[in-house]
C-alpha cells in the first residue's frame, strides 16, 4: 500500500506540472507567434502554421483492472448518484486513455474501496511514463525552447523556422532583444 500511495503522489505531482505547462503553452504560444510575426509573415508565407504542437491519436484497449476500479469508482461519481460532472467526465478521459494511476488516483480521492494486483505496478509506471513524456512533448515545443532554452537551443529554434519556411533566418531580421536570447549582444555588456 505504501508503494501505491508514493505512485498515486507522484502521478499527483506529474499532473499538476503538466497541466502547469499546458496553461502556460497557450501563453508562450502567443507570445512567440508575436515575437516572430515578421518571419512568419515574410514571403507570403502567412497562411503556414509554425510547428508548434503536434496531436496524437491513439485507441487503447482498457486493462481489465483498470475496467474493475472504474466502474466502482463510476457507481460514486456518476451524476446521477449525487458524484460531480466534471469529476465523473475527468473519470471518463482516463479510463479511456488506459491510465490505471488516473483513475486510482481519482477512487482514492473519493474514498473508493478497491483492489489491485500486484502486476498492476507495470500499469502504473505506464500511466507515470506517459505523463513524464508528455511533459517532456510540451518542453521541447518551440515556443519553450525558445523562452527557456539556451542561447544553442535557441539557435536551433531558427534552424527550424527557417527550414519550415524554406530560407535560412538572418541576423539582420532579428530585434535585439532576439539577439540578446541567442546571447549576441555580448559585446554591449
Amino acid at each position: 500500500m505504501k508503494n501505491l500511495k508514493k505512485l498515486v503522489y507522484q502521478y499527483k505531482y506529474l499532473k499538476m506540472d503538466l497541466d502547469e505547462l499546458k496553461e502556460q503553452h497557450s501563453e508562450l504560444t502567443i507570445s512567440f507567434e508575436k515575437e516572430f510575426s515578421n518571419i512568419i509573415k515574410r514571403d507570403g508565407n502567412i497562411e503556414k502554421d509554425v510547428p508548434i504542437e503536434e496531436v496524437k491519436n491513439k485507441t487503447i484497449q482498457a486493462d481489465e483492472s483498470v475496467k474493475d476500479i472504474y466502474k466502482k469508482a463510476a457507481k460514486q461519481l456518476h451524476p446521477d448518484k449525487g458524484g460531480d460532472e466534471e469529476e465523473f467526465k475527468e473519470l471518463n478521459q482516463r479510463y479511456k486513455s488506459n491510465d490505471l494511476l488516473g483513475v486510482i488516483d481519482l477512487a482514492v480521492d473519493n474514498k473508493v474501496e478497491f483492489d489491485y494486483k500486484e502486476s498492476d505496478v507495470e500499469l502504473m509506471n505506464n500511466s507515470i511514463n506517459s505523463l513524464q513524456s508528455e511533459i517532456e512533448d510540451f518542453k521541447s515545443k518551440l515556443c519553450y525552447v525558445w523562452e527557456y532554452g539556451t542561447p544553442h537551443q535557441r539557435k536551433q529554434v531558427l534552424s527550424t523556422l527557417g527550414n519550415h519556411f524554406g530560407k535560412p533566418i538572418t541576423l539582420d531580421e532579428l530585434n535585439e532583444e532576439q539577439k540578446k536570447k541567442l546571447g549576441l549582444n555580448l559585446e554591449n555588456q
